[in-house]
């Protein structure tokens, strides 16, 4: 004889469904199963995987059915809780998505700096080699200029020791 899932307390018309849909089509299969292997399914804590087994194996009194509700009403908690936990799970991976982002955002600035800097020193090591270049012609210029005027000097020189000795020999 076969017994319908729905005629399980606590197990309504959504439940069934989704308990046929991972195997359990008669009450029989409930109460020939684990709790491990109810807890499977979505929505079935421990508690109430356990109360609904011992719902399925045997007829309950109106007093036990109202305590199979009543536990199985307090899974419900159980279920807010892990949706919650749910939520805070998508909460820290939104804020670990944001925490990821800014931390590219900073590393993306930290190495436009980085390339600013770089840019910065080669145009500061560039002006300071033209300077350098610059100070050398000047210094090149200078000391041409230097053996020009002493070249000079000394052709003078020359010229006044020559001048006297010519006004002698005449």
């Amino acid at each position: 004889m076969t017994t319908a899932i729905t005629n399980i307390p606590g197990i309504g018309p959504s439940t069934a469904k989704i308990l046929i849909e991972n195997g359990f089509k008669t009450a029989e299969d409930i109460a020939g199963t684990t709790v491990e292997k109810l807890s499977r399914v979505p929505g079935f804590a421990a508690v109430r995987a356990s109360v609904v087994i011992k719902a399925a194996n045997g007829p309950l009194s109106t007093s036990r059915a109202r305590r199979a509700r009543t536990a199985i009403s307090r899974t419900r908690p159980t279920r807010k809780k892990a949706a919650s936990v749910k939520r805070n799970v998508k909460k820290k991976k939104l804020i670990s998505e944001k925490q990821k982002k800014e931390k590219q955002r900073k590393e993306k600035l930290r190495k436009e700096k980085q390339r600013k800097e770089k840019l910065r020193k080669e145009k500061q090591r560039k002006e300071k080699q033209r300077k350098e270049k610059q100070r050398k012609e000047k210094q090149r210029k200078e000391k041409q200029r230097k053996e020009k005027q002493r070249k000079e000097k000394m052709k003078k020189e020359k010229s006044r020791k020559k001048k006297p000795s010519q006004k002698r020999k005449k």
